[in-house]
């Protein structure tokens, strides 16, 4: 055992170990930092060069300039979703548990014996510039293979889209049909162009230009609250949907990406908790969590006072047995929430439960979903309360009215499949599907 080896253990043994997190997006990295700042007394956060023992993503692309410089002079837990074992390293496997997390930071201490010669090599070897090259090329060739994967999707989508859409008889002529009352029912190739352009109001000259249509029935359609939604933004639009590629789904490999675990996650528990608060008719308190979240079943609502943006990490957090509980809380009252935050929000519960779905699934399907099965929507989801991602109206429209598979409706509307993906996900949580 080496000098620097004693020295390590004397300083984890007496005072905070130093923690350097690398490579984790940015909700994982943040359900990280949230778990340490329930142990800061033992361990807290800091950069890379700082870092008594380093926790890395192995799978991600910019991760090996800094295992290369400090395999030997740091301990180093590899973190994967693979069955790779890396030599030299606590090897730890995804989704990341917090008592396995904490075993795995205490072995790689205790394990570690640094080579100090090897590890004043490496210094002298490195070179910022050299990096910073190597960085760009990497980008350079992820940008060349990501355009040349959209180009080879986009031509298969368009080949294999032609046949579903004959199914429903989906020619460019028709023209949107409309109810007594002069509402426009959306159409099949209205479904279909939506998939490929973002709504846009209608001029009257080429209102005028179809002789079935009346002017005053196009402006009575284009102001439709869910036509003129505002869009998301990017990043939100990101947090929900992701921006993972379309996968062929009869690759089995490929297949596996798409599907996520609803067990341990706050999703699960959310519907948990609503089945508890309405079986016993009190209000029920999620304990566990960074605040109180709880369901008030009187008036089929959330109450939490914490951020909401808090919840969006939470959402694809693994919660280990029993680090959540239910708990009775007949305390609270809509008008008197007996809460410590400063700040409390109310928020519905189909509205809570469709947006922390999207969050959970960010473009992937719940696993105990079929996306080759027939479904159709029992009710309709209303988008002035409910978060609209993008083709979310076009995607109920067209699920309202026929009966479907997930992968039937990527092909009618051409659109990516990670947002039928999401959509799909978050109307299975409401029980919107039969």
């Amino acid at each position: 055992m080496g000098v620097s080896h004693i020295k390590l253990n004397k300083r984890a043994a007496s005072n905070v170990i130093k923690l350097g997190v690398v490579g984790f997006e940015l909700q994982s990295k943040t359900a990280i930092d949230l778990f340490f700042m329930q142990h800061q007394n033992l361990y807290s956060l800091v950069s890379t060069e700082q870092a008594d023992v380093l926790i890395i993503d192995m799978e991600h692309p910019a991760v090996k300039p800094v295992v290369e410089q400090y395999r030997d002079s740091r301990p180093i837990i590899a973190v994967t979703a693979t069955e790779n074992q890396f030599s030299g390293f606590e090897t730890l496997r995804k989704p990341l548990e917090g008592k396995r997390l904490i075993k795995a930071i205490k072995q790689s201490v205790e394990r570690f014996v640094p080579n100090e010669r090897d590890q004043n090599t490496a210094s002298s070897v490195n070179n910022e510039g050299e990096k910073a090259f190597q960085e760009y090329q990497k980008r350079l060739a992820s940008g060349r293979q990501a355009m040349a994967d959209y180009k080879t999707i986009t031509s298969d989508r368009v080949l294999s889209s032609s046949q579903v859409r004959q199914r429903f008889q989906l020619d460019q002529d028709r023209v949107p049909a409309t109810t007594s009352n002069g509402d426009e029912v959306v159409s099949f190739e209205t479904a279909a162009n939506a998939g490929n352009q973002t709504a846009q109001p209608v001029s009257s000259s080429s209102a005028l230009t179809s002789p079935t249509v009346a002017p005053v029935e196009r402006k009575t359609a284009e102001k439709k609250p869910q036509d003129v939604k505002a869009r998301l933004s990017y990043q939100m639009v990101y947090e929900c949907c992701g921006n993972a590629p379309d996968v062929n789904m009869y690759e089995v490999d490929q297949r596996r990406r798409v599907f996520f675990k609803e067990d341990s996650t706050l999703l699960a528990i959310l519907q948990e908790v609503i089945v508890a608060g309405e079986a016993q008719k009190v209000p029920v308190e999620i304990t566990g969590l960074p605040g109180t979240l709880a369901y008030l079943p009187e008036h089929k609502k959330f109450l939490f006072d914490f951020s909401e943006d808090l919840l969006i990490p939470l959402a694809l957090t693994r919660f280990g047995y029993q680090e959540l509980t239910l708990n009775v809380r007949a305390d609270l009252d809509l008008d008197r929430p007996s809460v410590a935050g400063s700040k409390v929000s109310l928020v519905d519960s189909d509205e809570m439960i469709w947006k922390l779905a999207l969050w959970t699934s960010k473009g992937r399907l719940n696993r105990v979903i079929d996306p080759e099965k027939p479904h159709r929507l029992t009710r309709r989801l209303d988008f002035d309360h409910l978060l609209a991602i993008p083709h979310a109206t076009t995607i109920s429209s067209l699920w309202g009215r026929h009966s479907l598979s997930a992968l039937e409706v990527v092909k009618v509307l051409k659109i990516h499949q990670r947002y039928v993906f999401s959509f799909m996900t978050a109307a299975y949580a409401l029980g919107a599907f039969k």
